[in-house]
């Protein structure tokens, strides 16, 4: 009990900036997947051609309400961690999570090809790249997040996961 640290007063900064991130994620979050139902409902395969494509950018909006309220909690956690390694560590986990965000949305995005098309190959052609885009965001962000999990000594709060079965 003699060799413990003192524990240092949270960052008032830090802890402020991630509850407002917290709050701004969860609220975007919701919106993004109640306009995304609100859409999928009013859709009527009998009468339209086509799905409506802005369910890809009500999706893309949850996932990147996900996103903030993850780098929200990694704000929030490190409000009582100090020194420059723990810092920079969460720099490179907030890029990583941004650029995990941006593989997630242009994914969405790429994949509403797969509703349009009327091919196998057309099928497999969208396919392949919607996992070319992912891929492309997906595993920088993967690296910079996994190289300040260990500068900081963090843990992983939110992951991404895609199965391509053929």
């Amino acid at each position: 009990m003699a060799n413990t640290p003192a524990q240092h007063r949270p960052n008032v900064l830090f802890n402020l900036i991630g509850v407002l991130l917290i709050v701004g994620g969860v609220a975007l979050t919701v919106y993004g997947l109640l306009s995304a139902f609100q859409v999928i409902r009013g859709f009527d395969a009998f009468r339209d051609d086509a799905p409506p494509f802005r369910v890809a950018d009500y999706t893309a909006a949850a996932f990147w309400g996900i996103i903030v309220l993850t780098i929200g909690r990694y704000f929030w956690r490190g409000a009582r961690r100090r020194g420059a390694r723990d810092r920079f560590g969460r720099l490179l986990i907030i890029c990583g999570y941004l650029l995990l965000g941006v593989a997630l949305d242009r994914g969405v995005h790429a994949a509403v090809r797969l509703w349009s098309a009327r091919s196998e190959a057309a099928i497999q052609s969208a396919g392949l790249n919607t996992l070319a885009v992912v891929a492309l965001w997906g595993i920088p962000a993967s690296v910079l997040a996994i190289i300040g999990f260990r500068l900081a000594n963090e843990k992983a709060l939110a992951k991404a996961e895609i199965n391509v079965e053929t």
